[in-house]
């Protein structure tokens, strides 16, 4: 084999090792992942769950009505919606709905601050008004079943910082073939990363969040900044982080209760634009995380560009086909095991077809997502304020 064919590969094969290592690291923490028990009405603490939605006049009143018919004591919880700078009927919605629930708080943003991020500055305005020691933090376009708040408000002791559950990306029905087959593979992408969110978080390792289904202490916002609002995403990783640094615990809300099920984007260049804008801040991230990230996409770039050596030693494409093999036998069984786990219903060409596509989709997202731009809320953004300037 031609020497320089030769280390690349050497180097391709490590970062394989890598891969698996990972998979049987996050597979070790999910073994340990199981639902909690249930506490009864009066063990519950209480809670305010945050809202911050901007032009969702569509979702926004089928989101606050499912948090008002929670299995949990009305005088135990409130809700404060921020209605975000929106241009449609939001705010009309949620003024409505606050004459009619007490439970409802509106508060209502016209401007943000040059060099905010929109979303962390609502979450901070919001906060200003939080009384309770926990907060739920959930999204506008958000839908979630009747233990939902009691799962989290169970959860709550003294050494808990913050917790998150799966998101699901659901849709009732599909206007075609086609459109259920990438609407699944968007899906079960999604719900790739919520499964190794919670294998790691187990094993103390926190990746990320859900900022649509998660948990977590005010007091994790006293001192020093603690959303890094001149990153335009990633409040969800803000807090976990903040919540570790500060050496309370972070764990994954793994009760069927808990998930939170969303509406999918509506176009493939939607799932794009998205997962663009989530793959911005992952530099920005802690250094384990960054290291991770790194390793994989290395892995998949290694994958997708080794068989562009058989110009130089076409030896090397039976090394190419084990690396497609060793990342395919480990998505296919962490995924198959995880979504078992969890029983969520998956069709086994549907996670094929996403694997097809996988690698070379990361690899477009990472490189996007770091050196270029995304839309979000009507607005253009790069990964931090400062650039956007």
């Amino acid at each position: 084999m031609h020497l320089t064919v030769y280390i690349i590969t050497a180097i391709a094969y490590a970062l394989a090792g890598c891969y698996v290592l990972y998979i049987l690291y996050f597979y070790m923490g999910l073994r340990r992942l199981k639902p909690h028990a249930m506490k009864e009405d009066n063990a519950l603490p209480l809670l305010t769950v945050i809202v911050c939605a901007k032009d969702e006049e569509l979702h926004i009143e089928k989101c606050i009505d499912s948090i008002l018919a929670q299995d949990y004591p009305k005088e135990k919880y409130s809700i404060i919606a921020v209605n975000d700078r929106s241009e449609d009927k939001t705010g009309k919605i949620l003024d409505v709905l606050a004459e009619k629930h007490d439970q409802l708080r509106v508060l209502h943003i016209d401007t943000c601050p040059p060099g905010f991020s929109p979303k962390k500055h609502a979450i901070t305005k919001a906060l200003e008004f939080c009384e309770t020691e926990y907060i739920v933090a959930t999204d506008a376009d958000a839908s979630h079943k009747p233990g939902w708040l009691r799962s989290y408000g169970s959860l709550c002791n003294d050494k808990l910082g913050a917790a998150t559950g799966i998101s699901l990306f659901s849709k009732d029905s599909y206007d075609s073939k086609f459109e259920e087959t990438w609407q699944s593979m968007q899906t079960l992408e999604n719900l790739s990363h919520n499964v190794v969110i919670a294998g790691a978080m187990v094993n103390g390792f926190a990746i990320t969040a859900n900022g649509n289904n998660m948990m977590y202490r005010k007091d994790l916002f006293h001192g020093e900044n603690t959303l890094k609002h001149h990153i335009v995403s990633g409040d969800d990783s803000d807090i976990i982080y903040e919540a570790q640094r500060q050496n309370y615990d972070v764990v994954f809300n793994a009760h069927p209760e808990s998930v939170v099920r969303l509406l999918p984007e509506d176009t493939i260049k939607g799932v794009i634009n998205q997962r663009v804008r989530w793959a911005s801040k992952v530099m920005k991230a802690t250094l384990p995380v960054v290291i991770l990230g790194l390793t994989v996409f290395f892995f998949y770039l290694a994958a997708i560009f080794l068989p562009l050596l058989a110009f130089l030693d076409v030896t090397v494409l039976p090394y190419w086909v084990g690396l497609l093999l060793i990342k395919a036998c480990c998505d296919f069984f962490y995924m198959s095991v995880t979504l078992k786990k969890f029983k969520i219903p998956y069709k086994f060409k549907h996670l094929f077809f996403m694997e097809i596509f996988h690698a070379l989709f990361i690899i477009w997202i990472g490189l996007y997502g770091t050196f270029g731009t995304f839309t979000w809320k009507g607005s253009t953004y790069k990964k931090t304020m400062s650039e956007n300037t």
